[in-house]
This record gives C-alpha cells, sequence and structure tokens, in this order.
C-alpha cells in the first residue's frame, strides 16, 4: 500500500528528518556516550538550524533511544562497522548492497538496517515481503562470507524509532535461490 500524499510542505519536513535522524545514527556511535547527547544537539545546531529547538530536542531523543536499546546497543558500539558494503554469490544470485550496521562476532554476525517509510509497520507481521528478501539476501551473503556464524538481523524504522528484530527461521524463508524463478 502506498503512502497517502503529504500536506504541502509535509513531506520535505519529513524526509529530511528522516535523513538527518539517519546521519545522527551514522555520527553518535563515535562519540563516548557521555558526550553523544551534546555532540547530537551541537551537530543539529549546525546542520539543520531551520528545525526549531523543539523538533531538534526530538531528533536527539529519538537518536539517543535507537542508540542505547540494550538489545542492539553494541551495533551501535565501537566495535560495529558502518555503511559496510557487501557482494557474494548465493544460490546462483549476485546479491549486491550495503549494510547500514554490521558487527562481527567470533560467533555469530549482527546487521542492522535503516528505514525511513513515513508508515513504519507496527511488528514483524507487517514487513513488506521485499524487505524481508533484501535482509535475508544480506544474511546469506554473509553466511558466505563466514561461514557457520549465525546471523541476527533487525530493521530499524528511522520515522519512530522502532526496532523490528527478524528471526532466522524467517530469513531462511526468505533466503535467495529459494523461490522459483518467474
Amino acid at each position: 500500500s502506498a503512502d497517502p500524499p503529504w500536506p504541502p510542505g509535509a513531506g520535505q519536513a519529513a524526509a529530511r528528518r528522516g535523513v538527518l535522524l539517519h546521519k545522527l545514527l551514522e555520527r553518535l556511535p563515535d562519540v563516548p556516550p557521555d558526550g553523544r547527547k551534546a555532540a547530537a544537539q551541537a551537530w543539529l545546531a549546525r546542520s539543520a538550524a531551520d528545525f526549531d529547538a523543539p523538533a531538534r530536542a526530538e531528533l536527539v531523543g529519538a537518536a539517543l533511544t535507537v542508540v542505547e536499546d540494550k538489545r542492539w546497543s553494541e551495533l551501535f558500539g565501537p566495535a560495529a562497522l558502518a555503511e559496510v558494503p557487501i557482494a557474494a554469490n548465493v544460490g546462483g544470485q549476485v546479491v549486491a548492497g550495503t549494510i547500514d550496521r554490521l558487527l562481527v562476532l567470533p560467533d555469530r554476525l549482527r546487521l542492522i538496517d535503516f528505514k525511513s517509510a513515513r508508515r513504519p509497520p507496527a511488528g514483524l507481521d507487517a514487513v513488506p515481503v521485499a524487505i524481508l528478501r533484501q535482509m535475508a539476501a544480506y544474511a546469506a551473503a554473509l553466511e558466505v562470507a563466514y561461514p557457520g556464524r549465525p546471523v541476527e538481523a533487525a530493521l530499524l524504522y528511522t520515522q519512530v524509532p522502532r526496532l523490528i528484530e527478524i528471526p532466522a527461521e524467517l530469513l531462511a524463508m526468505h533466503k535467495p535461490g529459494l523461490a522459483p524463478v518467474q
């Protein structure tokens, strides 16, 4: 289902908010936790001066909520990689893309992909199949690069922000090469 049209002017602001939040999520992990709020405020004061103080404060709060989420905070820690290009041959198909955050651990891999949908799904059952396929393809490509390590994946909808974990069984169902070629 397509998003309804924005009221005039609203779309630009919302799209820009998504971009700013994405940029904060790229920058904040490199800042020590006790300095993140001040760093976010300073960056937004420079980069989003047209946003009023309450709007900037809301963005700072949203970014910190995500980066400090205990379930996924290590993906925003110093060991995680940002904007990781990936390419692999999976089931006869070439999978290529960029993973927003990746954490390579000795026993597993964790990845998170940022999504800026205006109407984020309420939960896993509402995530579009195309996105599940994309995440399954990333997981499959990582399994080629790191054989034997399970992959944990999640989507981060930046508008809310809302983190939706994708269970391994669901990733397996959407793996490339499993669906018949049309």
